[in-house]
């Protein structure tokens, strides 16, 4: 299922397969730090365990592993691309498993501590919730860079509504909240359980990169690093610098 047979000509190979057998590109690497992170992670993360019911466990549990994405992002920032090309898809997958930890520990905290429920059903429900979406992202993931003949067409309707809800939400989230959750007699469970579906989109980002890096792995003879043009050579050396190129 990861390793492609070497009798399978490149030419034969589907493009949607070499999306998982090259690095990340340059255009997308700070859109991805600046969503992933800096958006998502810091802001719908950090104010919820910060504002509130303070609670030090729930606190320490999100800004010890957010504090090191932050870090590694900036690091990745501040280096040159050519030098931190597999770095970033090992980054990638971090910060998505860390921002889908994040959500889930914010909708606990939202039911436990601000609300304080007792019962342990919502912690159960959660994980369940979690490794239904994990099972399901595994297997269409894997299936789907198995089959050399899929095709962009062949749509999966899960994704499909992801996609429309992560579409609408953002522009709209303002006015869902004040009209159907905000003084709703189960405005607390509502809230949790928005953060538990903000964690879905992560899930299928870190289950996608994990599967990249072990296609990757299995497929080496396959994959390229980008390399430098002509252009980018001669500023790099007008500047009198060196990329390193992994």
């Amino acid at each position: 299922m990861l390793k492609i047979d070497r009798t399978i000509r490149r030419k034969d190979i589907s493009r949607h397969v070499w999306t998982q057998l090259r690095p990340v590109p340059i255009s997308e690497v700070k859109l991805w730090i600046f969503v992933l992170t800096f958006l998502m992670l810091d802001t719908l993360c950090v104010f919820p365990v910060i504002g509130n019911t303070y609670a030090s466990e729930y606190f320490f549990a999100v800004i010890i592993p957010t504090a090191f994405i932050n870090i590694w992002a900036i690091t990745i920032l501040f280096r040159n691309f050519y030098s931190t090309q597999k770095e970033t898809i090992y980054f990638i997958l971090a910060n998505s498993i860390v921002l889908a930890f994040c959500c889930f520990i914010v909708a606990q905290k939202i039911v436990y501590i601000d609300t304080k429920v007792e019962s342990t059903a919502f912690f159960i429900i959660s994980i369940l919730f979690y490794f239904g979406w994990i099972g399901y992202f595994t297997q269409y993931i894997f299936r789907k860079y198995a089959n050399m003949k899929w095709r962009y067409s062949q749509k999966n309707f899960l994704l499909d509504m992801l996609g429309v809800i992560l579409l609408l939400l953002p522009s709209n989230g303002y006015n869902f909240y004040h009209f159907y959750i905000k003084g709703n007699p189960f405005e607390e469970y509502i809230s949790a359980f928005v953060y538990l579906c903000l964690g879905i989109l992560p899930i299928y980002i870190s289950i996608q990169f994990l599967h990249r890096l072990l296609y990757i792995r299995f497929n080496s003879h396959l994959f390229r690093l980008s390399q430098l043009s002509r252009k980018e050579i001669k500023q790099e050396k007008a500047k009198g610098k060196t990329i390193k190129v992994n």
